[in-house]
C-alpha cells in the first residue's frame, strides 16, 4: 500500500451507528454524505466512541467523519482509516484518499478487540463544518505521539511534543480516561435522574375543562380559544426534554411547513390542552428561524397577533423537524370560513377592526405598555394568513416572510427584500421590485395594500344589503386561474389599473360605502397616499359605533334608474 497525499473528498456525518464485523474488524460507518474538502492537502478522519442512547440508556458506538485540514498533517496518510484505541471507548483514524473514511478498520482484528453494535442506524445530513477536534497528539493528529517514531518524518520537522514535553504528555495520558469516565458517570445519573423527573409544562397554563374532557389554556389578559401562560409565551423552548405533544391530524399545508392539530399532554392522557403544531422540513430551518425570531419577541403579545407557546427541533439526519407550537383556532383561517359562512354587520365590524388591528400593531414602534418594540413588516398579508377564533374575533399568523424594520440596519441588506408574498395580494411597487428600501413605511404600504384585498373579500360575504354569492378571493373574476404569476398580476394590476369591483349595492348601505372608502384608501396605486393600518383601525372602530336603519325608497322612473336600488340604509344613532 503507498502512502496517499491528499484526499478531495471525504464522507461527512455526525452521530451514524457504526455496523461492524467482528471477524475482521471492518466497521461501515453508514454514512453516504460527501463533501469536498476545502483545502489543499486535505485528508479525512473518522472517530468512533461510546456515546448512550437517549431512548435505551444503554452505551452504544457513534461515529463522526469529516474533512481534517491538510495544514494539520505532518505525515503522508495511508490509503485506508486504520484506527487506534489509545484512549478507553474511543477509535481514530486519519486517511489520505477519497472517501477512505468510509470505512474504519479496527485494531486487534479477530482477536475480539473491537465490538461494535451491529444494527443500523439513521444518516443525519449534518455536515461538520469544522473537523473534530483531536484528543492529543502531534501535528493536528487525533492520536497522542503519532509521527515521532515515523521514519518518514523529515528531520526538523515540527513536533507537538519533544524532549522538553515528555512528562505532560504523560500526565494528559493519564488523567484523560479519568476524566471521561467521570463526564459519562455524570452524564448517565443525569438521563436517570431526569426519566424518573421528567419536565412538564407548568400546571398553570392549564385552564377549565371545555366540557369534552379537554383542558384549554387560559390568557389572563383577554379571551381566546388557545391561549399560552405568559411564563411560557415568546420564548424558546430551552428544556433538555421536548413538550409531551402528539399530533393528531393535519390541518393545513403551505410553501415552506405544514399545519398539524396537536394534542400538548399534563401529566396523564386524559388532561390535554390542544394546540397547533407548523411543522418545518430540515431543509427549510432558515424559514423555520426567520418565523421562531419574530415569534420570541415578548413585545408581539397581542389578542389578534397568533398565541406563540415555544419553540423545538426534534429528530436528527433527513427526519430532522423544526417546530413551532402555538394557540390552536378550529375556525381555521379567514379564506376558510369566509367560503363556509356569511358575516352579518356586526361579525364584519369586529373581524376587519381586529384584522386591522394586529396588523397595526405589527407595524407600531411601540407596544401595549408603551415600551419601545420593533416594527415588522408581514409581507404576507391574505386571507389564509389570518386566523378565525372562537370569538369572533381574527389575529394574524404565518410570520414565514415578515421583516424587522430596524433603522440602524444599512439599505444594501434590505436589497432582496422587495418582491416577495403572494403574487395575487402584492402591491404594484412590489410586482415591479421598485420597493422604496430607504424609507421603511414602503415595506408597511405594501401590507395595507393586501389587507384591502382582504377587507374586500369580507365585504363580499356579508349579508348586510342581501344577495350574497359564494366566496372568491380578490381578482377572481379577473383572472382564470387559482394561481396567478407575477406576470399575470402586472398586466391586472399595473398595465389595466385594475382592482375588485364594488358593486353598487354596497354603496346603498352606508355603513359599507365607507367601508369601500377605507378598503380603496388601502389599495390606492400609490403607496404613499395610502393610510396607515392605525388610521384604518380608528376608521373602522368609528363605524362600529354606529347603527344603520333600512328605509324604503320608490324610484319614479325605474326605466330611467334600473341601477338606483329601492333600499338605502341611514345612519341612525351612536351605539
Amino acid at each position: 500500500m503507498s502512502p496517499a497525499r491528499a484526499a478531495t473528498s471525504c464522507r461527512v456525518c455526525e452521530g451514524t451507528t457504526p455496523v461492524c464485523d467482528d471477524v475482521t474488524g471492518r466497521c461501515d460507518v453508514r454514512c453516504d454524505y460527501v463533501k469536498t474538502c476545502d483545502g489543499d492537502g486535505d485528508g479525512c478522519v473518522a472517530t468512533m466512541y461510546l456515546a448512550q442512547d437517549n431512548q435505551t440508556s444503554e452505551m452504544t458506538y457513534v461515529v463522526d467523519t469529516g474533512c481534517w485540514a491538510g495544514s494539520a498533517f505532518n505525515t503522508l496518510q495511508p490509503d485506508d482509516c486504520r484506527a487506534d484505541n489509545r484512549f478507553p471507548g474511543m477509535y481514530t483514524c486519519l486517511c489520505g484518499t477519497d472517501e477512505c473514511n468510509g470505512e474504519i478498520i479496527l485494531p486487534h482484528a479477530g482477536a475480539g478487540g473491537a465490538s461494535a453494535p451491529v444494527s443500523g442506524g439513521d444518516i443525519p445530513p449534518d455536515f461538520l463544518r469544522d473537523p473534530p477536534s483531536p484528543p492529543v497528539g502531534s501535528g493536528g493528529s487525533p492520536w497522542p505521539g503519532d509521527g515521532l517514531d515515523d521514519p518518514t518524518l523529515r528531520p526538523g520537522a515540527d513536533r507537538a511534543y519533544g524532549p522538553d514535553n515528555t512528562s505532560m504528555l504523560i500526565g494528559i495520558v493519564t488523567i484523560l480516561p479519568a476524566v471521561l469516565v467521570l463526564v459519562l458517570l455524570i452524564f448517565a445519573a443525569y438521563v436517570l435522574y431526569r426519566r424518573r423527573h421528567p419536565k412538564n409544562p407548568p400546571s398553570s397554563i392549564f385552564g377549565s375543562e371545555d366540557g369534552n374532557g379537554n383542558y384549554q389554556i387560559k390568557l389572563d389578559d383577554f379571551d381566546s380559544e388557545m391561549a399560552a401562560d405568559p411564563s411560557l409565551e415568546n420564548t424558546l423552548n430551552h428544556n433538555e426534554e421536548h413538550l409531551p405533544i402528539k399530533l393528531d391530524t393535519s390541518v393545513g399545508k403551505g410553501r415552506f411547513a405544514e399545519v398539524w392539530k396537536g394534542k400538548l399532554f399534563q401529566e396523564s392522557e386524559d388532561r390535554f390542552v390542544t394546540v397547533a403544531v407548523k411543522i418545518f422540513r430540515y431543509d427549510e430551518k432558515q424559514s423555520w428561524q426567520r418565523e421562531k425570531d419574530v415569534f420570541s419577541d415578548p413585545a408581539l403579545k397581542h389578542p389578534n397577533i397568533l398565541d406563540f407557546l415555544t419553540a423545538e427541533e426534534r429528530g436528527s439526519g433527513i427526519d430532522r423537524q423544526y417546530w413551532l407550537i402555538t394557540s390552536y383556532h378550529s375556525n381555521g383561517c379567514l379564506r376558510a370560513y369566509l367560503g363556509r359562512h356569511v358575516l352579518t354587520w356586526e361579525q364584519l365590524c369586529v373581524m376587519s377592526q381586529t384584522t386591522v388591528a394586529g396588523l397595526a400593531y405589527l407595524h407600531a414602534d411601540r407596544a401595549t405598555d408603551g415600551a419601545a418594540k420593533m416594527p415588522i413588516a408581514h409581507r404576507d398579508v391574505k386571507s389564509s394568513n389570518v386566523l378565525v377564533k372562537s370569538d369572533g374575533t381574527c389575529c394574524l399568523a404565518d410570520f414565514g416572510l415578515a421583516l424587522n424594520l430596524d433603522p440602524t440596519i444599512r439599505v444594501e441588506e434590505y436589497a432582496n427584500s422587495g418582491q416577495v408574498g403572494t403574487p395575487r395580494y402584492m402591491a404594484p411597487e412590489a410586482l415591479e421590485s421598485r420597493v422604496n428600501l430607504v424609507n421603511l413605511e414602503s415595506f408597511k404600504q405594501i401590507d395595507v395594500y393586501a389587507l384591502g384585498l382582504v377587507l374586500w373579500e369580507m365585504l363580499a360575504r356579508c349579508e348586510v344589503t342581501g344577495d350574497v354569492g359564494p366566496y372568491q378571493p380578490a381578482f377572481a373574476d379577473k383572472l382564470s386561474g387559482d394561481h396567478p404569476g407575477i406576470d399575470t398580476m402586472k398586466d391586472v394590476v399595473i398595465r389595466e389599473r385594475e382592482r375588485p369591483d364594488i358593486p353598487s349595492r354596497w354603496l346603498a348601505h352606508q355603513g359599507l360605502c365607507r367601508m369601500s372608502e377605507i378598503i380603496e384608501d388601502c389599495w390606492d396605486h400609490d403607496g404613499e397616499a395610502r393610510i396607515t393600518a392605525s388610521c384604518a383601525e380608528e376608521r373602522i372602530n368609528e363605524l362600529k359605533k354606529r347603527q344603520f336603519t333600512a328605509i324604503t325608497i320608490d324610484s319614479e322612473d325605474d326605466e330611467k334608474e334600473p341601477l338606483r336600488p329601492k333600499t338605502r340604509y341611514i345612519e341612525e344613532t351612536d351605539v
